[in-house]
């Protein structure tokens, strides 16, 4: 009981100086020692859940075998770090809470697509739809190799994860966005967050 209120109360101490230097953004950024303390419980205690449920609230999927996206926030950072902290039955510490907090200056997207071709994904692109701008991300990894999805060798036969960032200072981190995939040579498939309303 000691050892949490010590937890608790370094993590206030943590929020009070992070939030002092750091511009505080949107909803999501401008997280409570309560909310922190919520995120750290409900990745504790779903350490043994698989990932797609676990983020379920923070993902945009099309169907099962069909493609889905991830945003990452502060909040589903602290709450994956702690799950994984659980799982390895390590100590959540203060200095991981707080670089999971921190963010940086991008907005992050993980994507998982399928396709048949073991190098389907190679040239995917993406953007986000906000209002009338588009924004084009600030890095992207695609990977050359898809991964055998849990089909194979039934189709679709190969899964990828893609990673995307955006400059946050193009965004407007209150409002929907419409995050695009772009694959080559067909539609783009389009996933929608809205961001004000996203732990």
């Amino acid at each position: 009981m000691f050892k949490r209120l010590l937890i608790s109360a370094g993590v206030c101490c943590l929020l009070n100086l992070l939030f002092a230097f750091k511009p505080v953004y949107a909803v999501f950024y401008k997280l409570s020692a309560k909310q922190v303390q919520e995120a750290i419980e409900y990745g504790q205690k779903n350490k043994t859940i698989d990932m797609a449920t676990f983020s379920k609230q923070w993902t945009v999927s099309l169907g099962k075998g069909k493609d889905s996206a991830a945003i990452f926030t502060p909040y589903h950072n602290v709450a994956y770090k702690a799950k994984k902290s659980a799982v390895e039955r390590k100590e959540f510490t203060n200095k991981e809470v707080a670089e999971a907090l921190e963010i940086g200056d991008a907005l992050t997207f993980s994507v998982t697509v399928y396709g048949e071709e073991y190098d389907f994904a190679m040239y995917y692109s993406a953007k986000i739809y906000q209002k009338d701008a588009i924004i084009q991300p600030s890095f992207e990894f695609v990977p050359e190799i898809a991964d055998a999805s849990e089909f194979w060798p039934n189709s679709p036969a190969n899964t990828a994860r893609l990673v995307f960032k955006f400059p946050i200072k193009d965004i407007d981190l209150n409002a929907p966005v419409t995050l695009v995939i772009v694959p080559p040579g067909t539609d783009e498939i389009p996933f929608d967050f809205d961001l004000g309303k996203i732990k």
